[in-house]
Parts: C-alpha cells; sequence; structure tokens
C-alpha cells in the first residue's frame, strides 16, 4: 500500500491565462452573432415593410 501524502499541484498561470482567455474569445463571439443576428432582422423586416409599400 501506498503510504505517500498527497502533494497538490500548484495551479499553473498560463493555464489559467488560457483559460480565461478561451472564456473571453467565446463571450465576445457571443456578443458579436447576438447582435449581427440583431441586425440582421431588423434590416430583413425593414426591407419586407418597404417592399409591401412599393
Amino acid at each position: 500500500m501506498n503510504t505517500q501524502e498527497y502533494t497538490p499541484v500548484t495551479s499553473c498561470l498560463a493555464l489559467t491565462v488560457r483559460k480565461e482567455h478561451r472564456l473571453t474569445v467565446i463571450k465576445r463571439a457571443t456578443r458579436t452573432t447576438l447582435r449581427m443576428s440583431w441586425k440582421t432582422l431588423l434590416y430583413v423586416f425593414f426591407l419586407t415593410f418597404v417592399n409591401i409599400l412599393v
């Protein structure tokens, strides 16, 4: 049976930065996609409305 005690590994700063960078990229991509979708939908409704009038 192994009698050695568990020694925790210190958290690596590089892994923390990579994880936070990944989250930032995902948040930014989601925000950009939602903003573009909103603008696209508004533009489609506008064109539909103008097309009905003309």
